[in-house]
């Protein structure tokens, strides 16, 4: 599992995490595992949602497309996350959608539209897929 980030005190996020790293959440308090992964993606985890729920932490599967972000499909994502229990570590492959779904909370919480968070968050998911940017190159402050 690359580094956990800790966004506030109720997010985080992350690459996927390893079985051999899910007792790291356990200690760390996490509640919640939101998946954004595709059951189709090369390297997706089937046995994830079981593995996780045996430790006594709320899983939720999320699959995000760049196609299918949509300001009506992020209301509705938001909306789940609302009733998760927090804390919540919220992962992909690389990071990089947990990245932007956690930047467009943040940004919808301080009052920016659903649809200029979606502006501003759909390049910045696409140039780091393109990119293959990896959560560890994102400093930790």
């Amino acid at each position: 599992m690359e580094a956990v980030r800790e966004i506030n005190e109720e997010l985080a996020i992350t690459g996927q995490p390893t079985p051999d790293k899910l007792l790291q959440l356990v200690e760390k308090g996490y509640r919640s595992v939101v998946n954004l992964r595709s059951p189709t993606e090369v390297g997706f985890w089937d046995d994830e949602q079981q593995t996780i729920e045996q430790l006594g932490i709320h899983y939720a599967n999320f699959p995000i497309h760049t196609d299918s972000l949509t300001p009506n499909f992020l209301l509705q994502l938001i909306q789940k996350f609302a009733a998760l229990p927090r804390p919540i570590l919220i992962h992909c492959d690389s990071g990089v959608r947990s990245s932007v779904i956690a930047f467009v909370q943040i940004a919808i919480k301080q009052g920016m539209s659903v649809e200029d968070a979606l502006h501003t968050a759909v390049p910045l998911l696409r140039r780091g897929i393109h990119q293959q940017i990896s959560l560890s190159q994102i400093p930790v402050y």
